[in-house]
């Protein structure tokens, strides 16, 4: 029996048998390396909802590899490499009909509802800023910039009788967000921490090729990982 497995997750454990055996050489270095996973409640926001309007949070889940350059005893600079499964939904309300791709062919779609599936590479990069440890414990705060790069669109429409379409067409590449959030490590002994944070991303590049109404990506992500 074969195991199929995506690409975006092939590269992650690629990545993950690499740098595993210089984990001890990164620690000399002032480098953490680790592993977490990070489900997350995420919406999407019109311009002008008397067009388009949100229908409310939908659930998703992320998983990755994350990377700590420690610079000193409270700061740090945080990265890493993640597959963000996430999704939307909007209400389109204006009686004009909207350019909608699916089948491959461009065709139009009058007012419905349409949920977005989407999958991102997300390439973040936060400064973070630690207080001293307080028993097992550092708090810290994190802010900056989320990259995420498309690798599928999908999406259900409640007109047309659309399900699990190819809508790469109608959604942009990429997708920028401003990034903050908060947390803790726990350490578990030597350089093994606990992470545990609450992170907004607050979207501000446009996600769909609409070009008359703008539609942005906001998500709240709760991170759970293990730093060596």
């Amino acid at each position: 029996m074969k195991l199929a497995i995506n690409k975006p997750a092939a590269l992650l454990i690629s990545l993950i048998l690499g740098l595993s055996a210089s984990t001890s050489y990164a620690q000399d270095k002032k480098i953490g390396f680790g592993l977490q996973a990070s489900p997350n409640l995420s919406w999407m926001k019109s311009d002008d909802i008397k067009k388009i309007d949100n229908q409310g949070v939908r659930l998703g889940f992320g998983y990755g590899l994350m990377f700590d350059f420690r610079f000193g005893e409270n700061y740090s600079l945080s990265t890493g490499l993640n597959v963000l499964n996430t999704s939307g939904k909007l209400k389109y309300l204006d009686t004009l009909e909207i350019p909608f791709t699916h089948n491959g062919v461009k065709d139009t779609l009058p007012p419905a509802t349409v949920t977005y599936k989407l999958m991102y590479v997300e390439l973040p990069l936060h400064l973070l800023l630690k207080t001293n440890e307080i028993g097992y414990m550092k708090y810290f705060g994190q802010f900056g910039l989320s990259t995420q790069i498309k690798t599928k669109a999908k999406g259900d429409a409640s007109l047309k009788n659309i399900s699990g379409e190819d809508l790469s067409k109608e959604v942009f590449f990429l997708n920028l967000a401003l990034s903050i959030g908060a947390g803790f490590e726990y350490s578990l002994g030597g350089n093994t921490a606990l992470i545990v944070a609450l992170i907004y991303n607050n979207g501000f590049s446009d996600i769909l090729k609409d070009g008359d109404n703008k539609a942005t990506f906001k998500s709240i992500t709760l991170k759970l990982g293990v730093m060596f």
